[in-house]
């Protein structure tokens, strides 16, 4: 069993999930990655059991594939953060509308980058969750 992550790198080539975790690390952050190529179920397990509050996933063309297989985590896990990468932002939104609201890194993107964008949706989501508590009131 993982202990509790930060985020689930689901990125094409293990090379590519290790640089990502090493640049997280730097941002105080824990991840856990699989490729994409994995089942859908490998990719739903590692992410119900490492429970991490962002996701990063690669799309890769063809875009309409990559795209629903996302969509499909999006529906399983609606209460996480999504951040995606591709090589064509462009092209992936026009085959997936709704890539449109979610951040994406185009592909060559700077390393810090992810970290800026998942370090920022984790502390919105600490932040959100401290108002939900203070909103219900004393226990």
């Amino acid at each position: 069993m993982h202990a509790q992550a930060d985020v689930a790198l689901i990125l094409w080539n293990a090379d590519v999930i290790d640089l990502a975790s090493i640049v997280l690390e730097r941002w105080r952050l824990k991840s856990i990655g699989v490729e994409p190529s994995a089942t859908t179920e490998a990719i739903e397990d590692l992410i119900a059991r490492g429970g991490p509050r962002v996701i990063v996933f690669d799309l890769r063309p063809p875009y309409e594939f990559s795209a629903g297989i996302a969509s499909h985590l999006l529906e399983v896990f609606s209460d996480l953060a999504f951040v995606f990468t591709c090589a064509d932002a462009a092209q992936a939104q026009k085959k997936a509308a709704w890539l449109r609201r979610y951040p994406i890194l185009q592909k060559p993107y700077q390393p810090d980058e992810m970290g800026q964008i998942v370090s920022a949706m984790i502390s919105r989501g600490r932040v959100a969750e401290a108002r939900r508590k203070v909103a219900a009131g004393p226990r």
